[in-house]
């Protein structure tokens, strides 16, 4: 891996801010769609030569016939100037009668009026494709993303193409549609099966592109008349005669066919009889190799297809002992530690309230590390694109645990904190490391009622001396304020910044689930105002935390947030008291008072003894139960842990590039783009 001084490490609005983990309906104002063209913006690469693209990606030394005829090139053309094709479904049939012919493994389907709900509940109708492919031996013959080995979208005129050759991505508001479209279906795609990566085909009445994706962005081949050319028909045959591996199908997670075996799995951990049992296969860093099976979905990986896409499994070991399995793509960057190698430094200095690692390493395989990377020499003005590789990642743990959010009572939610908060004080004290990511997605609480801290894989050795520039590490709803009220690299990742973030957790998780007399719309409303808003102007890095200093400042949550009395809302207001501060205006307060309280939070002493004060009163926190507010609907989303810039500015307005783009779509004037040239195949 590369020396990458530079990266930045925050799931931060992405390139909008309606894009972030824990997030209220509130702020989801656009379609899913747009949000995921937003979060892939500037992470596509091309455009490729096709016949390299074909070369690299589908090798095939196979020596085949002639497949390019001119009959069939006279079929193509047809395809979308032919007699009675007077709209974009037209196409469809005579598209998929023409490919069906050199793909014979493969069963092309009319998906355009069918949706697949199962991944994208809150948006229904979303994932269709107007043609998706499947092995012909599935027997699918409707729209089904989570077994769709590739798909095609049609557009009707030229200028729908979701780009162009400079700049790739073009800026029209329909390009940006088109990509937004794509973005999402390849997400749909990622997120439902277990690829390491996957392709689509593009297509309009004259051109085609295809495009393979994967965890970093997209490559996206140069536009071809797809009857003049034969790229389109060679994809067809080289993706047919294709291994599993070359088709994006991952080779470490093996589905368990025999139904006995299945079915005993199923009923010891409690799946539905029709979820599907997978092997998976993980060779830890001294190349053992360790089988697991299950795959009951506990973390459900995300809409972009670009990021981490962490995903968590219950499974079996080899003695049926339950153990999660987090299945995701690390960062490749020599100034990020793996995560099992973090869970080794933390267990040699006996840290406590951490899990206990089973196995953790790369997956094995030619595809396993993403691609987009080396094809940016393609993009002009590449110094533009946002890029991160990623390497296939497995980590099992013995314990499985249920995430903070699920406490059964308010002991269990003080208790639990408090066990996170005494495992960052020792990884702190003991093993000099400091987590950087506290959120309500890396607490977790056993079945015993521990609580554990868990995903270090952004923490830092506080002894690193390797560079860490534009650093701003965390989930954006529980950073700091002093880290949102600043850019990347302007202050240090501090203890008291962690800190604060356990105070955020905890406000979070009472608004959601706790004893207050707030209704469903001012908890939504307070999420939005405090957790999710954020600023950002042009290509600067998004910032925020307004309403937590204010709200730090002026105790709101104690005094305002109609809490239930009892120990709880003390819990509260002594952290806002310590946590408080941090942004008082110095000229107002006492200055000694105030350095005794900064001095405090230069340490876990007193925080923890807040906690241990609180839960002297048992009885009265175990009385307050979860409170399970089905009406406030928030969506979970993985992002790239990358602080960048926000969308950047146009060059042009809104309405030049409206009328480029009327006047490109007015170009096509339904002829053909190229006269039919019957030439030799090459």
């Amino acid at each position: 891996m590369s020396e990458d001084p530079e990266i930045a490490l925050v799931p931060r609005p992405s390139q909008h801010p309606d894009i972030v983990p824990y997030t209220s309906m509130q702020v989801f104002c656009d379609s899913r769609m747009t949000r995921v063209g937003r979060d892939m913006a500037y992470k596509f690469v091309g455009p490729v030569d096709p016949k390299k693209f074909l070369d690299d990606f589908l090798p095939c030394e196979t020596r085949r016939t002639k497949l390019f005829t001119a009959q069939v090139q006279q079929q193509l053309l047809e395809v979308g100037y032919g007699k009675g094709i007077r709209s974009e479904k037209d196409m469809y049939e005579p598209l998929m009668m023409v490919l069906a012919n050199f793909c014979p493994n493969l069963q092309l389907v009319d998906t355009s009026n069918d949706a697949d709900d199962t991944n994208w509940a809150h948006q229904p109708g979303l994932i269709k494709p107007d043609i998706s492919v499947y092995t012909k031996t599935s027997g699918i013959n409707h729209n089904d993303i989570s077994r769709t080995e590739l798909w095609t979208e049609v557009k009707w005129y030229d200028g729908a193409d979701g780009f162009s050759d400079e700049p790739l991505e073009k800026l029209t508001t329909q390009a940006r549609d088109t990509r937004a479209q794509l973005s999402t279906y390849a997400g749909a795609q990622l997120v439902s099966q277990f690829r390491t990566h996957a392709f689509s085909v593009q297509l309009t009445r004259g051109y085609a592109r295809l495009i393979r994706w994967d965890r970093e962005g997209a490559i996206v081949t140069k536009k071809f008349c797809y009857y003049n050319e034969p790229h389109l028909i060679d994809f067809l045959w080289r993706y047919d005669h294709a291994t599993s591996e070359a088709r994006g199908h991952d080779p470490s997670v093996i589905e368990v066919t025999d139904p006995v075996r299945a079915q005993e799995v199923r009923d010891t951990l409690g799946m539905d009889t029709t979820d599907k049992v997978w092997e998976f296969i993980v060779i830890d860093e001294q190349g053992e190799e360790h089988r697991f099976v299950g795959g009951k979905l506990e973390f459900r990986g995300v809409a972009s297809p670009a990021g981490r896409s962490t995903r968590g499994f219950l499974v079996l070991d080899g003695q049926g002992k339950r153990r999660y399995l987090k299945d995701t793509w690390r960062i490749l960057s020599d100034a990020i530690q793996k995560e099992g190698e973090v869970y080794d430094l933390l267990k040699q200095h006996d840290v406590s309230h951490v899990p206990d690692v089973v196995a953790s390493g790369d997956a094995v395989g030619p595809w396993q590390a993403t691609m987009t990377n080396k094809y940016r020499s393609w993009t002009a003005h590449d110094a533009q694109l946002q890029l991160r590789s990623h390497q296939h990642y497995f980590i099992v743990f013995a314990q499985v645990g249920r995430t903070i959010r699920d406490f059964k009572d308010s002991l269990e939610l003080v208790q639990a904190t408090l066990h996170a908060v005494q495992a960052h004080q020792e990884a702190y004290e003991k093993a000099r490391i400091l987590h950087r990511d506290i959120s309500i997605g890396n607490i977790l609480i056993t079945e015993e009622g521990e609580g554990l801290l868990i995903d270090w894989e952004f923490s830092k050795p506080l002894d690193s001396t390797k560079p860490r520039v534009l650093e701003r590490t965390g989930t954006w709803q529980f950073m700091s304020a002093r880290l949102l009220a600043n850019k990347p690299g302007e202050v240090d990742h501090t203890l008291a910044d962690d800190l604060e973030s356990f105070y955020h957790v905890l406000c979070w998780v009472i608004l959601m689930h706790g004893e207050h007399g707030l209704t469903d719309d001012e908890v939504k409303n307070q999420i939005a105002r405090v957790y999710d808003s954020w600023h950002g102007v042009g290509s600067t890095a998004a910032t925020g935390g307004e309403a937590k200093k204010v709200n730090l400042t002026e105790g709101w949550m104690a005094d305002k947030a109609k809490l239930a009395e009892g120990p709880l809302k003390d819990l509260i207001a002594k952290l806002e008291d310590a946590l408080h501060a941090r942004y008082v205006r110095t000229r107002l307060v006492n200055r000694e008072m105030l350095d005794a309280l900064l001095k405090d939070l230069e340490s876990h002493a007193s925080f923890m003894d807040i906690f241990s004060e609180v839960l002297q009163q048992k009885d009265q926190l175990k009385s307050q139960t979860r409170n399970d507010r089905r009406n406030i609907k928030l969506f979970v989303l993985d992002l790239e842990s990358t602080d960048i810039a926000t969308d950047r500015k146009r060059k042009k307005t809104d309405s030049e590039l409206e009328a480029e783009e009327q006047e490109e779509m007015a170009k096509d004037g339904g002829r053909p783009p190229q006269r039919l040239r019957i030439e030799s195949e090459s």
